[in-house]
């Protein structure tokens, strides 16, 4: 097995049309034209989803969006894409979505898929978060008591960090709550081969 594995080519384009302005990223120079095409077309997919997530049903809507890569390399692409809708309301709506993709094949996974089947990762995962609510003293609608099975998340490094959306959780000036928390302290539940158990293997 070879120990080369190069990051992703990537390039920022520019969606422009009346009242969106939307900087997206673009995958290239794979060797694979049928995976590439794969990843770039449910990156363009999940940005027409934000689109419609942050547009005023009977308002204009001034839509802006970017995105950030959180993780690429070792055959693992994750980024988050943000779009922000102003309506002239009290305040704009903005959503954040993250795809994390296995770049072999080109699949984008939800969080359940990351972890053994039957494992009690939605209790380990909320439990942590429970802790750092308290630690960090965050702002809470109502009691915090879990996540969902397919949480919001994306891939740093060797940190699977969780986050929730404005008001899922906490009051529109909180943001979104996010929850950084170290591959290892899971590692005994990740599914084996995953993108998340490639992150802390040694090759």
């Amino acid at each position: 097995m070879s120990l080369v594995k190069f990051p992703l080519c990537i390039k920022t384009q520019l969606y422009l049309k009346p009242r969106i302005k939307m900087y997206y990223p673009l995958v290239y120079g794979l060797c694979d034209y049928i995976i590439q095409q794969k990843i770039n077309g449910q990156i363009y997919k999940k940005m027409f989803y934000l689109f419609n997530e942050v547009r005023h049903l009977n308002l204009p809507t001034n839509i802006e969006g970017s995105y950030e890569i959180k993780t690429n390399e070792r055959n693992v692409l994750s980024l988050s894409l943000t779009a922000l809708g102003d309506f002239k309301g009290a305040h704009p709506k903005t959503v954040i979505k993250s795809l994390n993709f296995d770049v072999n094949i080109g699949q984008n996974y939800p969080l359940k898929d990351l972890f053994k089947p039957g494992s009690d990762y939605i209790e380990r995962i909320s439990d942590i978060i429970k802790k750092e609510i308290n630690e960090r003293e965050i702002p809470l609608i109502e009691d915090f008591k879990s996540i969902r099975p397919n949480q919001d998340y994306y891939i740093a490094d060797k940190n699977l960090v969780i986050y929730f959306q404005q008001y899922e959780i906490s009051p529109y000036y909180v943001g979104f709550p996010y929850f950084s928390i170290p591959i290892y302290y899971l590692e005994d539940i990740i599914k084996e081969n995953s993108i998340l158990e490639r992150m802390i293997r040694f090759f």
